[in-house]
């Protein structure tokens, strides 16, 4: 007799040569004891939601990570992802910094749907001092650094950052073709901004100008987001591009009333610091952020929307002004501490999720979820527990440890689940966690669910992958069975290099 069914793989082909009513009860008997086996060992959690998908970066660890995870070093420098996104054909697209020669550099990579880097992309025979895979662009002596990345349909890669120009930051808009190249076509002036064509700076003043998001409208325009000095304080920033690069008039268009010029909005929330981190477009068109606002020493969670045309809407948190912000945009601050968000998402009933940080005065960070209704009233049936994790209903805090928690970046899978990336400091050392959570704001148990082995609880993935820092800075759902995130890893030199990992998410 011979029977093989390979349950821990979760084959169901199973192959019998049977001769006899009897030797049939056998195969069937030794079939189940297979089955209850497997239930019963550890390779029981091998297959299921939360787990690294050991087919992405497939070498044996020759990187230095186990399967599932790929690290990229382009030079003794540090080398960091600040965000990802997928191309149309399933490819990976990161956009970061490469430090070298004394500063940074923008750098985009391209990864296959396996892992590695692909050649096709950057293929200039490392004339840039990177591999054919990753672009390395200089904009002057000072700090270049991408913060967001977005693919357009037609593959071309819209990046978004500052260039640090003397003493202070300037807004760029970069625009690369599918092969890598920058796009010519896109902020064609000659060099006039001081910037290649391809490339779009722009200064406000003599103050830091930081785009901290990106995002694309459906008509191709390209809009940006995040923060603007005036005299001794920042206020939120909202630009928009045409798809040529050139800025859009029609957008903000007030004359330079608030201090920029046509196609920037500049929102000033009082005295402190007034940041915009996230960025989301909805299906009417309106422009929401997500960021803090410093109000008395300590930071409030601030959501704004804006209509088309860059003026606020003032059917959004329309409240008189009781929580101290005009009509357009909500304020939220759960005590003394620092509440900030620092990414924003929509789900598939237009209701707005944030995630990021709350800080208790003198105390340690944790990771933050709040959903807002369309009328930007909190939604207080998402982590309605009246109140028990210290937080209001409507807002979840995740607490996994005495260390700072944070959450870094987010996204909603089409089931309508919350993902969120960050890290967890433990010991010392930062390594990063995925959170998944169910529409009602609870922990989804069946995510890394591992008995708490990974030292977090089920709900939570963590990885440590080495004794220095790991952090993640991005994250994508790359349609219903995967999650991409991006990040860094610090090695044995404490140089950082490029992270990705992916997880199932099934």
């Amino acid at each position: 007799m011979r029977c093989t069914f390979d349950a821990l793989r979760g084959d169901e082909n199973m192959t019998a040569m049977l001769h006899s009513r009897d030797m049939l009860r056998k195969c069937l008997f030794a079939s189940i004891s297979v089955v209850a086996l497997a239930a019963a060992t550890p390779a029981a959690f091998a297959a299921g939601a939360g787990i690294l998908d050991k087919t992405f970066g497939a070498d044996g660890n020759t990187d230095g990570t186990p399967d599932g995870v790929v690290s990229t070093s382009l030079g003794s420098g540090d080398d960091v992802a600040n965000a990802v996104a997928r191309a149309p054909n399933g490819e990976i697209v990161i956009a970061g910094s490469h430090f070298a020669k004394g500063s940074s550099d923008i750098i985009v990579a391209r990864y296959t749907h396996a892992g590695k880097l692909d050649k096709t992309f950057g293929a200039d025979g490392n004339s840039d001092g990177t591999p054919d895979g990753v672009v390395d662009v200089s904009l002057g002596d000072g700090d270049d650094v991408a913060t967001s990345v977005v693919v357009q349909p037609d593959s071309k890669v819209v990046v978004a950052g500052y260039h640090l120009d003397g003493k202070s930051k300037n807004i760029f808009v970069a625009r690369f073709n599918e092969n890598g190249s920058l796009d010519k076509g896109f902020g064609a002036d000659g060099n006039a901004d001081g910037a290649p064509d391809g490339v779009v700076n722009v200064s406000l003043g003599d103050g830091d100008d930081v785009a901290r998001a990106v995002a694309l409208q459906p008509d191709g325009k390209i809009v940006v987001a995040g923060d603007t000095v005036k005299g001794s304080s920042s206020n939120i920033l909202v630009a928009r591009f045409n798809k040529d690069g050139t800025l859009d008039k029609a957008f903000g268009a007030d004359a330079g009333s608030d201090g920029t010029p046509d196609g920037f909005v500049s929102l000033d929330l009082g005295a402190g610091d007034d940041l915009a981190n996230g960025l989301a477009i909805d299906g009417d068109g309106k422009i929401i952020v997500a960021g803090s606002h410093k109000d008395n020493g300590s930071n409030n969670i601030i959501v704004a929307r804006f209509s088309k045309d860059g003026t606020l809407d003032k059917g959004f948190g329309a409240d008189g002004n009781s929580d101290g912000t005009p009509d357009g945009v909500v304020s939220q601050s759960l005590g003394a501490g620092d509440d900030v968000a620092r990414a924003v998402a929509l789900d598939e009933k237009g209701r707005i999720v944030i995630a990021g940080t709350n800080t208790s005065t003198g105390g340690s960070s944790n990771i933050l979820l709040a959903r807002f209704l369309r009328d930007g009233k909190l939604d207080a049936a998402f982590g309605a527990d009246g109140g028990s994790d210290g937080t209001p209903d409507g807002f979840v805090s995740l607490d996994l440890g005495k260390g700072d928690d944070a959450a870094a970046s987010m996204g909603i899978q089409p089931d309508g689940k919350i993902v969120v990336a960050g890290y967890h400091t433990d010991g010392g050392s930062k390594n990063i966690v995925v959170a998944r959570y169910l529409d009602n704001g609870n922990l989804d148990a069946a995510f890394g669910a591992d008995g708490n082995s990974d030292g977090t609880p089920d709900g939570v993935f963590g990885i440590s992958l080495g004794a220095g820092d790991d952090v993640a800075n991005g994250l994508l759902i790359d349609g219903s069975k995967l999650i991409v995130v991006a990040g860094s890893t610090e090695d044995k030199d404490k140089s950082k290099n490029i992270v990705l990992l992916r997880l199932l998410a099934e």
